[in-house]
């Protein structure tokens, strides 16, 4: 196996299959070949998204994929694991509930996988002493 620079978080990796094992992003061949104008049209993506929310990202974008409307409601859940977390009521699962406001439709999102990070250790931390 080779390694690549992965277009969307810069970095060198091995693939695993087509998924970058650090941003969690695909990584197709159209995204290695003719970098010069994808790279102008991803600063350009960036410089739009960068201090937008997920959340924030989340409501521009949404279409629903049952009824095609463009409006939706979204509420972040954080739920306990097994085990021992939930003998603590660790709540360290965050996800994105998105409902969208004409058919009621709803869609889970997970806030790691999207910003490419873990979210929530703090609170989690939190959960812990009070």
């Amino acid at each position: 196996m080779e390694k690549v620079n992965c277009p969307w978080c810069g970095e060198q990796v091995i693939l695993d299959d087509t998924i970058c094992p650090l941003c969690k992003h695909e990584v197709l061949p159209e995204h290695l070949s003719g970098k010069e104008s994808s790279e102008s049209e991803e600063e350009v993506v960036e410089d739009q998204l960068e201090g937008e929310s997920v959340e924030l990202q989340l409501q521009n974008n949404y279409t629903c994929a049952h009824c095609g409307h463009r409006e939706c409601r979204i509420q972040e859940v954080a739920m306990t694991g097994t085990g021992i977390s939930k003998l603590l009521d660790i709540q360290h699962n965050h996800y994105f509930f998105v409902s969208c406001l004409q058919c009621g439709k709803v869609e889970v999102y997970d806030p790691n996988v999207l910003e490419a990070r873990k979210r929530g250790l703090f609170g989690s931390g939190l959960d812990l002493f009070l």
